[in-house]
């Protein structure tokens, strides 16, 4: 064998074992996104009313869909996928996250400083939206 065939022998030995690192670590790295984002949904369904921990959790997920595309970005598809295991790490949560609101409505203070100042604080928890907000204090409102 003469130098230029071993010389190209080696530069395609040492692109071969370049590739399967940079396979492994894409691997490894996926794996990483995968756990994380199971590690998020078990939270989810210890704390399935925080919205924190939802994004939280929804963000893990698009990072892990990312990089099972090779980094191509998330599809339609992968987002229907994200939200169906977030329903179904809430489950059952809408019942029991709506009943005490409703409580604490009942039982809000009768001033009208105060009745707004527990439906902002309500809205910065995330647990009334912003038509939410606005319909509930437009009505407040209303009622002086």
């Amino acid at each position: 064998m003469d130098n230029t065939t071993t010389f190209c022998l080696l530069i395609l030995g040492v692109a071969f074992v370049i590739w399967i690192i940079v396979r492994m670590q894409q691997a490894q790295q996926r794996e990483q996104a995968r756990q994380a984002y199971l590690a998020a949904l078990e939270e989810l369904k210890a704390a399935p009313t925080n919205p924190d921990l939802k994004q939280k959790t929804l963000s893990l997920g698009r990072i892990y869909s990312n990089l099972t595309r090779n980094k191509n970005g998330v599809t339609l598809f992968d987002e229907v996928a994200l939200m169906n295991d977030i329903n179904a790490a809430t489950a059952g949560a809408t019942t029991v996250a709506r009943a005490p609101q409703s409580v604490a409505v009942a039982a809000t203070p009768t001033s009208v400083e105060d009745r707004l100042a527990k439906l902002s604080e309500l809205k910065a928890k995330g647990l009334v939206d912003d038509a939410e907000y606005a319909a509930k204090r437009q009505k407040i409102l209303d009622e002086m």
